[in-house]
């Protein structure tokens, strides 16, 4: 049994403050703040991201039509209000959509945002010219109409109930026709213009991204004037920083981490502050067959289900700081199927690979056949340490039913780019990989991840599919639930395709753990909502004396 010490999963955000009697970090200037990542970023821009931290830098910049409150709710952000059927402003059938836009909001650049730049930001991700990470939800869209410079209406061809979803960035309309074509190359898309809290002033690539104040943001001036996000080349360089005082903020650590940071809360004041766990880790069998034969046989992605203990990764290595979750990407939210996870059972495990075909036939403690040994190689984000400790182990569970996992990790830039950027997942270039997912918004709309027509390929660059998955009877569960306005009936028809997908075996979930954030000792106002993590309130953020 998992010793969890999270004991409700849900959308409450638990902030610890563990400020302990010590002396302060290194000084810091009171009008900027410093915050570490351990993993570089490989866009600055929503419109071609949806790696977390990517997503987060983008955000403290570009922010679209609504946004989300600190305990989950969508709220209005460009919108006065969120549309409903109620209010008046969603209609009955779903077919359009209206927003009625805040007057008095400005771009970086001081012009208004209005109407026709959301229209032209739709226009944008439609055209066949340019590369946005998705389409989906845009493409339902057969036209939107903009009757004053402050009502949008969208005119969908086919309903979809999780519009809210959409125009989470807006561009000016100026800037996109300015750079048109040519878009996704120009320095307008790596710096891009938004109304958010903080303006982008600069970004060296791999190093730092430096912010400054927007006086004019629509919520109020931020009472910080500058902020930085600094790269560090791991985890533990992160970690000394934050210790030293060169960082202010050292960003979503891992449940490994907590014990050092809860020795940082006694020694120099450092504020321990949590999400629930949520989403989770996994290893993903590239379900391409050109890309890794092996995974083609279901015996053999079953056999490495049974073959990982999650209790030993939780309790073990994560000292009990995480929950397991049985297999779905939508755990720790009312939209979680309720599944049976793949027991530790190493003798299931050999049975399976048997059924296959596979011995040790020349006793060297590794499955073979045909001459071949049953090995693949494993890939994950390189410098972050607990991901590392966790692969390793993995690495000797495998080994223990006669597989051979070989590790070959790589920069977060280089995996999670863009299909034109050539990004490791988006050309599905690899074997087995790690990483960390979950809902990013309070809508359960993630069908982008699953669905076959989003596997990304030459003729498809705009695909969001990492997985290489492809299953028409889970297509057509998500497909239905994507344009069901109704709760229950949506929830139900997700929960059938979680099911099939858990059969299916091609991911094999380690665990689920809430983000560590270190932040120091006098920095008030750091909050993490449901959602949005830290980059929702960065306009509250302060240094007390």
């Amino acid at each position: 049994m998992v010793r969890n010490k999270f004991k409700t999963v849900g959308f409450v955000v638990i902030a610890m403050a563990l400020v302990l009697a010590a002396c302060a970090p290194a000084a810091t200037t009171k009008d900027s703040v410093r915050l570490g990542m351990n993993q570089e970023l490989e866009f600055l821009n929503v419109m071609y991201t949806q790696g977390g931290n990517s997503l987060e830098a983008s955000k403290t910049a570009q922010r679209g039509l609504l946004f989300s409150d600190l305990p989950g709710a969508w709220v209005g952000e460009l919108a006065l209000e969120v549309p409903s059927v109620e209010n008046g402003l969603v209609a009955a059938d779903g077919s359009s959509v209206t927003y009625n836009l805040r007057e008095g909001v400005t771009f970086h650049d001081g012009s208004d945002v209005t109407s026709a730049d959301v229209k032209a930001t739709w226009e944008a991700i439609m055209n066949p010219d340019n590369t946005p990470i998705t389409r989906t939800g845009y493409d339902k869209i057969g036209s939107i109409d903009t009757p004053d410079d402050y009502t949008v209406v969208l005119n969908f061809d086919e309903p979809f109930p999780a519009f809210k979803i959409l125009f989470d960035f807006i561009f000016p309309s100026e800037v996109i026709e300015a750079n048109s074509p040519g878009l996704d190359e120009s320095e307008a898309m790596r710096m891009p213009i938004g109304f958010g809290p903080y303006k982008i002033v600069k970004w060296q690539t791999g190093e730092y991204i430096e912010y400054e104040a927007f006086e004019d943001y629509w919520q109020g001036a931020p009472k910080i004037k500058r902020f930085f996000i600094e790269i560090y080349p791991s985890t533990e360089a992160l970690l000394a920083a934050l210790e030293t005082g060169e960082t202010d903020i050292a960003w979503g650590l891992r449940s490994a981490n907590i014990p050092k940071l809860v020795e940082l809360g006694e020694t120099v004041g450092v504020k321990l502050v949590q999400t629930q766990p949520a989403g989770g880790e996994r290893y993903v069998m590239n379900a391409d067959a050109s890309q890794a034969p092996i995974f083609d046989d279901i015996n053999v992605r079953k056999a490495l289900q049974h073959a990982v203990n999650q209790d030993e990764i939780i309790n073990d290595l994560l000292g009990g700081w995480a929950a397991m979750n049985p297999g779905t990407e939508w755990f720790g939210t009312p939209w979680a199927a309720d599944l049976e996870p793949y027991a530790y059972d190493p003798d299931k495990s050999k049975e399976l690979l048997e059924a296959s075909g596979w011995s040790d036939s020349d006793g060297d403690g590794y499955m073979d056949k045909d001459g071949q040994i049953l090995e693949f190689k494993h890939t994950t984000t390189a410098g972050v340490l607990q991901r590392e400790q966790v692969q390793l182990l993995v690495q000797q569970m495998f080994k223990d039913v006669g597989v051979k996992m070989n590790i070959e990790n790589g920069r977060s830039a280089e995996l999670f780019g863009t299909y034109d950027m050539n990004g490791t997942w988006s050309h599905g270039t690899y074997e087995m990989a790690g990483w960390s997912h979950g809902l990013r918004a309070p809508d359960p709309e993630i069908s982008n991840r699953f669905l076959c027509s989003e596997v990304a390929g030459p003729d498809n660059t705009a695909g969001a599919q990492w997985n290489r998955y492809c299953n028409p009877a889970v297509d057509e569960l998500l497909l239905a639930a994507g344009t069901e306005f109704d709760e229950d009936k949506k929830t139900e028809l997700l929960h059938k395709a979680q099911e099939l997908m858990h059969e299916d075996a091609y991911r094999i979930f380690l665990f689920a753990s809430g983000r560590n954030y270190g932040v120091a000792k006098n920095l008030e106002n750091f909050e993490l909502g449901a959602w949005y993590k830290w980059y929702g309130g960065i306009h509250k953020w302060y240094w007390s004396e």
